[in-house]
C-alpha cells in the first residue's frame, strides 16, 4: 500500500520522542532501528498506528520500526529530519530488561546488520560469477574470472575489518585502534607467520590459526580493547595522551589478540562449524525441519541476524550453509505461498490487494514482515499453515542435504541460483522441489485452514479499520490563511512540496506578515521554529501552513506564536505574525504552501482560480 514516506518519517520521529530523544538510528531491509535515549517515551500502539508501519519490536538494546520494502525511503526522509548517528546502539536506554541470551542475540545482531548490504553485494557478485562459470561464459583462469571472484570475496575475507568497526561503534569505543587490531590479524605476514606452527609472542605460545572471513575473534576482542581503552584514558597524563593512549591500547592488545582471545574464537568457530556439519549430517532432517517451522517467530525478534556468523563460518570454512539460509527459503516461501492464499480466497478487494502484493514480496524479495504482520499472524490460520509448509520443506531440504553455497539476498525464490555448485546439478534440483514443496502445501493448507469473514455484498468493504474513510455528503471549503499572490503547488521551488510528497494544496506569496486559521479546528502541531502550523478541522481536514521556504534555518526568528497545540480555534482566528522583511533579508522565499496532507480520505480537492487572494476568501474547496 502506497503511503506518503514524508508524513510516515516526521510521524514516526515525533512519536519516539524527537530528534532529543535519538542516540542513533540505521535501518535493515526492512526496520527502522532507533537507539534511544528514553525508550519509555514512544507509545508502541500509537506508532503501530502510523500509515506505512507495520509493527513495533523492542530487541536488543533497539527500538525497532518495520516498514517493510519502502524502510529505505523512510530512512532517507527521516535523514532530512535532523542529524543522527548510524550507530547500532549499546542496549542501554531501552527501558526495558532483558534475559543474558536476549542480549546476546541482540548484540550480535546488532554488530551484523549494518554490514548487510556489503555481504548480500558480494554474496551476489559470487551468484553471477557461479552463473558465468556453469554457462561457460567465463573462464576459471581468465583475468575477468580472478576480478570479479576478487570482488566477491573481499567482504568475506576483511569482514573482520568491517566487524571490529560495527562493534566498537555499538560499543562506543574507538573504531579505528579496532579495525587497526583487526588488521593486524590479517596482516599476510603474521598469517605465514602463524602457518609454520611453533610460534611466540615473548616466551608466550601463539595458537596458530587463520583469521580470514573469522567472526568470533573480533566479536570477543574488540569489547577486552574497550575496557584497555578506558583504563588508558585514566593512567594517560593529558600531555601525552594523544600519542600513549593508542599505544597502550595496541600493546596490550597484541599479546591477548594473539596468544588467548584469538586462537579461542578461532577454535571456537571451528567447533561451531564443525558442530553444524555433525547436527547436519546425522539429523539434518530434524534440525532444518524445526527451524523451518520456527523461522517466522524468530524473524518477529530479529533474532535471525545473530545466526549470520553461522552462516558466514560455514561458507569460509565449509564453503557452503546448510542452515541459516535454508531455514530462512524454506519459511519465506511459505510466508508468500499463504499471503497469496489469503487472496485467492477473500472477497475483500482491499485485502486481497494487501495479501497479493505481501506475497509476491515474500517470494520474490525475501521480505516477509508484511506477510506475517498484515496476513499470516492477522488471520492465525494462514499462520499455521506457512508452519506447516515450511517445515515440510525443511524436513526434505534436511533429508536431501540442501545447501547454499554463495551469500545473497533474503532468501527467496531467486535463491535457487545461489544452489548451483558441487559436482552437478542435483543440489538446484533439490532447491526447486523444496520450494515447490512449501509453496504448495503451504497453499493447499491455507485454502483448508482459513476461513475469510463473510462481507455482505450491499455493505461497504472494510479491511483495516486504522484509517476510517470520511464520505462527503457536502463540500469543505477552506479559506486562505494569508493574503497574497496564489501560484500552483507544483511552481514551489522545493521538490517536497511541489511533487506532493506532504499532502495536495497551493502556495501563496504574502503580501501581509499574518497567517489566520482557514477553518474551524484544533491545532495539532507547531514546529519549534514557528514557522508552520497544523491544524486539524473539526470535519477532519489535516491542514500544514508552512511560512517560507527553508526558514527553518531563522531557527524561530522574526515568527511571533498567537496559539499553541492543542488549542480550540475558530476561522479567521490570529495564528501566527511573521517578519516578511527579515525573512528575505536572510534569502529566504516568502512562498508559503498550504496543504491538505490526509486527502487520501478524501475525493478531490480543487484550488481557487483566483491570482489574488485576502485572507478569509475562499482558497480550497474539496469535493
Amino acid at each position: 500500500m502506497a503511503f506518503n514516506h514524508a508524513k510516515t518519517a516526521e510521524t514516526v520521529l515525533e512519536k519516539v520522542g524527537g530528534e532529543k530523544n535519538v542516540v542513533g538510528l540505521t535501518h535493515c531491509m526492512t526496520r527502522l532501528r532507533f537507539v534511544l535515549k528514553d525508550g519509555n517515551t514512544p507509545k508502541d500502539a500509537e506508532i503501530e498506528k502510523i500509515p506505512g508501519v507495520i509493527r513495533v519490536i523492542r530487541q536488543g538494546g533497539q527500538y525497532q520500526v518495520v516498514i517493510g520494502n519502502e524502510v529505505s525511503n523512510v530512512y532517507n526522509e527521516l535523514l532530512k529530519l535532523g542529524k543522527f548517528e548510524e550507530t547500532t546502539g549499546n542496549g542501554k536506554g531501552d527501558g526495558t530488561k532483558e534475559n543474558l541470551f536476549s542480549r546476546l542475540s541482540g548484540f550480535i545482531a546488532g554488530c551484523m546488520t549494518p554490514l548487510l548490504p556489503a555481504m548480500l553485494g558480494c554474496g551476489m557478485i559470487k551468484v553471477v560469477l557461479t552463473l558465468l562459470t556453469t554457462f561457460n561464459l567465463v573462464d576459471s583462469a581468465s583475468s575477468t574470472y580472478i576480478a570479479l571472484e576478487a570482488a566477491g570475496d573481499a567482504f568475506f575475507y576483511f569482514m573482520p575489518i568491517l566487524l571490529a568497526m560495527t562493534t566498537a561503534k555499538r560499543l562506543g569505543s574507538n573504531i579505528y585502534l579496532a579495525m587497526v587490531m583487526a588488521a593486524f590479524l590479517l596482516h599476510p605476514k603474521l598469517g605465514a607467520l602463524l602457518a609454520e606452527g611453533s610460534t611466540t609472542y615473548f616466551g608466550l605460545p601463539v595458537t596458530s590459526a587463520s583469521y580470514a572471513s573469522s567472526v568470533l575473534p573480533v566479536l570477543l576482542m574488540v569489547p577486552l580493547m574497550g575496557y584497555i581503552e578506558r583504563f588508558a584514558e585514566k593512567i594517560c597524563p593529558s600531555l601525552v595522551k594523544v600519542f600513549l593512549k593508542p599505544l597502550i591500547v595496541i600493546f596490550v592488545s597484541i599479546p591477548l589478540a594473539l596468544v588467548v582471545v584469538g586462537p579461542l574464537g578461532s577454535i571456537l568457530g571451528n567447533y561451531l562449524a564443525a558442530g553444524v556439519n555433525l547436527l547436519y549430517t546425522n539429523v539434518g532432517w530434524l534440525a532444518i525441519m524445526l527451524l523451518s517451522a520456527a523461522m517466522p517467530f524468530i524473524v518477529m525478534t530479529g533474532m535471525h541476524y545473530a545466526l549470520l556468523p553461522i552462516a558466514t563460518i560455514g561458507l569460509a570454512s565449509l564453503g557452503f550453509d546448510a542452515v541459516l539460509i535454508i531455514t530462512m527459503f524454506c519459511s519465506n516461501l511459505a510466508q508468500g505461498a499463504a499471503s497469496i492464499a489469503v487472496a485467492v480466497k477473500n472477497k475483500d478487494k482491499n485485502v486481497k490487494s494487501a495479501a497479493s502484493a505481501a506475497g509476491i514480496s515474500a517470494i520474490v524479495a525475501g521480505v516477509t514482515e508484511p506477510a506475517m504482520y498484515g496476513v499470516t499472524l492477522k488471520y492465525k490460520t494462514p499462520m499455521i499453515a506457512s508452519v506447516i509448509g515450511a517445515g515440510v520443506a525443511g524436513l526434505y531440504a534436511g533429508i536431501t542435504h540442501l545447501v547454499a553455497y554463495s551469500m545473497g539476498g533474503s532468501p527467496s525464490s531467486l535463491s535457487i541460483i545461489q544452489m548451483i555448485g558441487g559436482d552437478s546439478f542435483k543440489n538446484m534440483t533439490n532447491g526447486v522441489i523444496t520450494l515447490l514443496i512449501s509453496l504448495v502445501v503451504t497453499f493447499v493448507m491455507t485454502m483448508i485452514l482459513y476461513k475469510p469473514e463473510v462481507v455482505e455484498e450491499d455493505s461497504p468493504t472494510v479491511s483495516e479499520p486504522v484509517e476510517e474513510k470520511k464520505p462527503l455528503v457536502e463540500t469543505i471549503e477552506l479559506s486562505s490563511p494569508v493574503s497574497g499572490a496564489v501560484i500552483p503547488l507544483s511552481q514551489v521551488e522545493d521538490a517536497v512540496f511541489s511533487g506532493g510528497i506532504l499532502g495536495e494544496g497551493v502556495a501563496i506569496i504574502p503580501e501581509e506578515g499574518k497567517v489566520f486559521a482557514p477553518v474551524d479546528g484544533t491545532i495539532s502541531a507547531i514546529t519549534d521554529t514557528k514557522h508552520a502550523v497544523g491544524m486539524t478541522s473539526d470535519n477532519g481536514v489535516e491542514i500544514l501552513i508552512h511560512v517560507g521556504l527553508d526558514t527553518v534555518q531563522l531557527g524561530g526568528e522574526g515568527f511571533v506564536l498567537h496559539c499553541k497545540t492543542g488549542d480550540k480555534v475558530k476561522k479567521g482566528a490570529l495564528l501566527l505574525e511573521f517578519d516578511m522583511q527579515k525573512i528575505k533579508e536572510a534569502g529566504f522565499p516568502l512562498t508559503t504552501p498550504v496543504l491538505v496532507s490526509n486527502m487520501n480520505q478524501f475525493v478531490s480537492l480543487k484550488a481557487s482560480e483566483k491570482k489574488q487572494v485576502k485572507a478569509g476568501e475562499t482558497l480550497i474547496t474539496i469535493v
